[in-house]
């Protein structure tokens, strides 16, 4: 599966106009949880994304990310939808446990992102919108998107507030 253009564009707008927001000028929305995952990420990933450590540090923000919908998925009375979620997301959280090349890991962060949009189209139900931004932007710097340079800049100033 790849990131389809309409759901890329889409995440993409939503990360560069929502993630300096939510996390710096709104903290008190974004969970404590999902803030150190991104000060986490601003302090490992700006530069070195394809590094083991950066890798790493996406894993275990979607392991959260995952984690957290499932439950909410669950609690909304959508169980229909935990399967295909733990299916195609738990790749997207291997390098929590050990070491996987770049390529692999992009692979399996886009599958995880567009399994995730996918089930918000059926079901209405959203994901953790500024964990999700983190998977997004973790992508579009994966796959060296001239955004990048931008996501970088408001990651750091947001996650250093």
């Amino acid at each position: 599966m790849r990131f389809h253009p309409s759901n890329i564009l889409c995440a993409a707008l939503l990360f560069a106009t929502v993630l300096s927001f939510s996390i710096s000028a709104n903290a008190k929305q974004v969970t404590p949880q999902v803030l150190a995952h991104a000060k986490k990420i601003a302090s490992v990933c700006p530069g070195s994304w394809e590094k083991q450590n950066c890798l790493a540090a996406v894993s275990e923000s979607n392991l959260t990310l995952a984690a957290n919908y499932a439950q909410s998925l669950d609690s909304a009375g959508k169980p229909e939808q935990l399967e295909p979620l733990k299916q195609i997301c738990a790749a997207s959280t291997a390098a929590t446990k050990g070491k996987y090349p770049p390529e692999a890991m992009i692979s399996a962060f886009t599958e995880c992102a567009n399994c995730i949009y996918g089930i918000y189209q059926k079901s209405g139900i959203e994901p953790d919108q500024s964990n999700y931004q983190l998977l997004v932007g973790a992508i579009l710097c994966l796959k060296k998107d001239p955004q990048c340079e931008l996501l970088e800049h408001s990651l750091i100033r947001g996650a250093t507030r």
